[in-house]
């Protein structure tokens, strides 16, 4: 917690300031790459460029080696969490994205959604019905002292899930996969391409898969070309959303 706000520092962001999803996925990014915890070094995190993932950038995050001078001589194939920062919709989540949303959640891969209601965070696990199942991160509990060798595990979870109605989605948020494998990454490309799939009445896809690396593209004119020819679904443009919500650091 303590390296996620120091992280949050570089981005403008204060202990107690609301951190977007787009944010908090890069912020997680950092602070996994930098981990010092044994547990932690055969995993990396890959976000998601401008609503796109560059499926030669996650493969060569499952290959790369541990650059640490302590690192094993083999450690190589590294499980990938890719998280994609995206919004559904202008003030509101679209109506439209409620099936999509459904078929994320229900994904082997997937490994949840970050996001909420409007300035409040949430976890979202899955779905019943019209309503998602989420946890809240922010539920108190008493304090555990984890300096002793037994200290009780559960308190790091919600002790129910809640559940709250797709009509209350904050349109921003972070969807996360977990791909162990390039084998697993192919999977889910072939997986969530189907999902992606637009309807008769959905013209534009949340997100996208891309061969190649990010930086053989130039992502201004991408960018650009995104603004001019794919909004988003149902936003008029004409909302009080802040550029932090749509723009990826």
């Amino acid at each position: 917690m303590h390296r996620l706000v120091e992280h949050g520092h570089s981005s403008g962001k204060r202990a107690g300031d609301w951190y977007g999803p787009a944010v908090v996925a890069h912020i997680l990014r950092k602070a996994v790459e930098e981990a010092a915890d044994p547990e932690l070094r055969g995993i990396t995190v890959y976000v998601a460029q401008d609503c796109t993932v560059y499926c030669a950038d996650v493969i060569d995050s499952h290959g790369e080696r541990n650059q640490r001078p302590d690192a094993d001589a083999g450690a190589g194939n590294r499980a990938v969490i890719i998280l994609i920062p995206v919004r559904l919709g202008g003030e509101k989540t679209n109506p439209e994205y409620f099936d999509f949303v459904k078929g994320i959640l229900s994904l082997e891969y997937c490994v949840g959604i970050i996001g909420g209601k409007p300035k409040q965070a949430y976890y979202f696990v899955g779905f019943q019905d019209d309503s998602l199942i989420y946890m809240d991160p922010h539920y108190c509990q008493s304090f555990v002292d984890v300096s002793t060798s037994d200290f009780p595990l559960e308190t790091y979870h919600c002790p129910s899930p809640k559940k709250m109605p797709f009509s209350k989605m904050d349109p921003s948020c972070t969807i996360g996969f977990y791909s162990k494998s390039v084998q697993d990454f192919e999977r889910i490309k072939e997986e969530v391409s189907k999902v992606l799939r637009p309807s008769a009445k959905e013209k534009y896809p949340a997100f996208t898969f891309m061969k190649g690396h990010g930086q053989d593209y130039d992502l201004s004119g991408l960018l650009a070309l995104e603004r001019k020819e794919r909004p988003f679904l149902g936003d008029s443009r004409k909302t009080g959303a802040s550029a932090g919500d749509f723009v990826l650091l």
